[in-house]
């Protein structure tokens, strides 16, 4: 059993000095990231309860230590360090602002529940107004509306808050755009074949403090954190024992028909007559930003990927404390678009299922487990795709063809990303 020290952490005064906070915790959620692949990822949020038996926290009371100051809008972070661990630096579990904070009193008890949320909330409430753009690639047209005065945010100056990839799609001109940023942001994805989201966690840095903004292209190699996920029955040498795994057989994702409107305004078309055969038609509908050849070739892409119902890998659960140190280490760093192997023996059968999954969101409920050294008991539930949908294979018709997503440890990608110090300078592998 690993040992996790959690600390929550609050800058009340809004100037960089970070408050422990992590002696008054006894429960954080956090939940970040989407749970199915053809869904755009929400706003991340953090949950943090805490004790308020000694009035330090009682909002909006003239007498309490910090409620009495400004709490709306200040920043929040949640780390965690594995004790006889590797890393050389705490882990990032989450960091945002403060929305709103809930307080129950009882006769001699107070509890506040901090709500946080990540940075995704101020695309939210940014808008585009008037806007024109040249023909570019979807990263850089994703670069440009941040940098808008409107916008302008995340800051381009600070790596640790942008990881912005170059896409592979080009998106059309366009003039006098008016509209939500984060609307705009999400058709900028979607045109991609991408992600685009908060992230947290990851492998941790001297810079890396979570609330990262990440465009992904639609062949980002995904985060290879080498960890393989079982049961314990077939649970390999340096594997993971999960408490559950979450599966999925029926129509949720099957499309075998789609009609992807272009920014021509033209409707382009697939269609898959075997599978309408067995299930009728079903159609998925998108509006992108890109030509009628991409539009097309992103058409036909999703009917090959979603033409047949399977048993999917919804979500896998697991007690992070509980595996050993190096593991649990490894599982801190999971998120969203990093890469898990499965194996898994059904109860009865003498064949093993077997895939590569990719996370999709991230959930995780953290307790204390000790008071005294804020050890922590971690839960992480994390939804996932399988790496069979939409990755590179060799030889297929549509999969062997750029663009998709490059699976994880077949290649090693160096990407051109842009405002980074290194991969942001050409030449780089595109």
């Amino acid at each position: 059993m690993a040992t996790i020290v959690v600390t929550t952490e609050v800058d009340f005064a809004g100037t960089g000095t970070w408050i422990d906070i992590s002696q008054y915790v006894t429960r954080v959620g956090i939940s970040y990231g989407r749970k199915r692949i053809l869904t755009d990822a929400s706003a991340g949020s953090c949950n943090i309860t805490v004790e308020n038996r000694t009035n330090w926290l009682t909002p909006g009371h003239s007498d309490s230590t910090y409620g009495s100051t400004q709490l709306l809008n200040r920043s929040v972070r949640v780390s965690a360090a594995t004790t006889g661990g590797s890393d050389s630096y705490s882990t990032y579990l989450f960091r945002g602002t403060i929305t709103d904070l809930d307080m129950v009193a009882g006769h001699d008890t107070s509890t506040v529940t901090i709500k946080v949320v990540d940075g995704f909330s101020k695309l939210a409430t940014a808008s585009i107004f008037n806007e024109s753009f040249g023909l570019n690639y979807t990263g850089v047209r994703v670069a440009e509306v941040l940098d808008l005065t409107s916008v302008s945010y995340p800051s381009a100056t600070d790596p640790k808050d942008r990881d912005i990839d170059l896409g592979l799609i080009q998106a059309q001109p366009e003039t006098g755009v008016t509209t939500g940023a984060l609307d705009y942001l999400q058709q900028l994805a979607r045109t991609e074949g991408g992600k685009l989201l908060v992230n947290h966690a990851g492998a941790p840095t001297a810079t890396n403090f979570g609330g990262m903004l990440t465009f992904l292209s639609a062949n980002s190699a995904t985060y290879d954190q080498g960890v393989t996920v079982s049961d314990a029955a077939t649970l390999p040498t340096g594997g993971v024992e999960a408490v559950n795994l979450a599966f999925q057989y029926g129509s949720e994702q099957l499309f075998n028909s789609a009609e992807i409107t272009s920014s021509t305004d033209a409707v382009q078309q697939a269609s898959d007559a075997t599978s309408i055969t067995k299930y009728g038609e079903r159609v998925i509908k998108r509006t992108v930003l890109s030509d009628n050849t991409d539009a097309s070739e992103l058409a036909t892409f999703l009917v090959h990927i979603l033409k047949e119902t399977d048993l999917r890998v919804s979500g896998v659960t697991i007690d992070v404390d509980s595996q050993a140190t190096a593991s649990a280490e490894k599982l801190l760093h999971l998120n969203v678009h990093s890469a898990l192997g499965l194996r898994y023996m059904p109860p009865g059968s003498s064949t093993a299922i077997e895939d590569t999954l990719v996370v999709e969101g991230v959930k995780l409920d953290i307790r204390p487990r000790d008071m005294a050294t804020n050890a922590a008991r971690i839960r992480g539930t994390y939804s996932t795709s399988s790496a069979d949908a939409g990755y590179f294979t060799l030889d297929d018709p549509v999969l062997g063809s750029f663009p998709v997503v490059l699976a994880p440890s077949w290649v090693i990608t160096h990407g051109f990303r842009l405002d980074d110090p290194d991969l942001g300078v050409l030449p780089v592998g595109l």
